[in-house]
């Protein structure tokens, strides 16, 4: 009767060390890929959802003949709608724009083009138009002269962008970017008259001439 020659019946350490630390490496390849898709994906989603709100913000008052409003803030933006009873802009009372939060892990900036007269007075008539109703006595919150007294607040709540029957819109640069990875953003851009348009994309075409 043969013996069969006695083989090695499993794996040394050094080679289950190896295959730890292979699986190790993957794991964590595969997590920071997984967290750049999510912020990439983050950032689309929401500049689309930014974009939609200002087209519609735009498209509602022209049909309405109302002045509408958004107020941003670094963590998200509220869509407003002047009430002249209240002499004062209230939160739409549509789903369709309701206010959003972003994600923790984004942010907003933005900067109002400077258009000389053009833009100055785009802010004079909506605030020229708040002015007028509380001279009026229009404005509820107004009449007891709390709100006038104390200039820093009402600058602080007033909205950044208007939006006119007239078809004119607060000209601004959005850019929503991520706290981890500043070069990882998507920027907007909206003219006078409401138009979209990429800013990076338009410095790369004149780059290019």
């Amino acid at each position: 009767m043969r013996l069969r020659p006695v083989g090695q019946a499993g794996f040394t350490l050094l080679e289950i060390m190896v295959v730890v630390m292979l699986m190790g490496l993957l794991t964590a390849v595969l997590v920071s890929q997984g967290n750049w898709t999510s912020d990439d994906r983050q950032l689309e989603e929401e500049a689309a959802r930014l974009e939609d709100t200002l087209a519609l913000l735009n498209e509602r008052s022209l049909f309405s003949g109302q002045l509408l409003a958004l107020r941003l803030e670094a963590t998200g933006w509220t869509p407003l709608a002047y009430d002249r009873i209240e002499g004062d802009f209230l939160p739409v009372d549509d789903t369709a724009l309701k206010a959003h939060k972003l994600p923790p892990s984004l942010e907003l900036v933005w900067e109002l083009d400077d258009l000389g007269e053009d833009q100055a007075s785009l802010s004079e008539v909506a605030e020229n138009l708040v002015q007028d109703d509380v001279m009026a006595g229009s404005g509820k919150e107004f009449l007891d002269g709390e709100q006038s007294d104390d200039s820093d607040q009402d600058e602080a709540v007033f909205p950044q962008v208007f939006f006119f029957p007239s078809g004119e819109v607060s000209p601004l640069t959005l850019t929503l970017r991520a706290y981890d990875d500043l070069e990882a953003e998507q920027r907007l851009r909206v003219s006078a008259l409401g138009q979209f348009s990429d800013p990076d994309a338009r410095d790369d075409e004149e780059s290019e001439q």
